[in-house]
């Protein structure tokens, strides 16, 4: 139905600051790596939609076999000079009830 205008399609151009990803990145990029990983095992997955579900993925195989998955990304202390500490993630209780799995992913960023 017509043109957008300069300004409007100058708006539409990603604006990157940095390649260092932020911590909501580095958890999208996390999950659909697990994505990517579970299709070629030969598993269906299934993304949660809601940003508060106690699992990010469920994924099923042939067999029909569950899995509920919280997908979480490495992290690090900052404040230890001589090597890297890992923080280490535990289910919450209602991931322990559920039978939810925590998967960490490292994606090096």
């Amino acid at each position: 139905m017509g043109c957008r205008t300069n300004k409007s399609l100058n708006s539409a151009k990603p604006n990157i600051k940095s390649s260092r990803l932020n911590r909501t990145q580095k958890g999208v990029v996390g999950e659909y790596q697990c994505c990517v990983d579970f299709t070629k095992q030969g598993k269906w997955v299934f993304k949660a939609i809601d940003p508060q579900s106690p699992c990010d993925l469920i994924t099923l195989d042939e067999n029909g076999k569950v899995e509920l998955i919280d997908v979480k990304t490495n992290t690090y202390r900052k404040n230890v000079k001589s090597y890297k500490r890992k923080i280490w993630r535990i289910p919450t209780a209602k991931q322990k009830k559920l039978g939810i799995k925590i998967l960490m992913v490292d994606h090096g960023n």
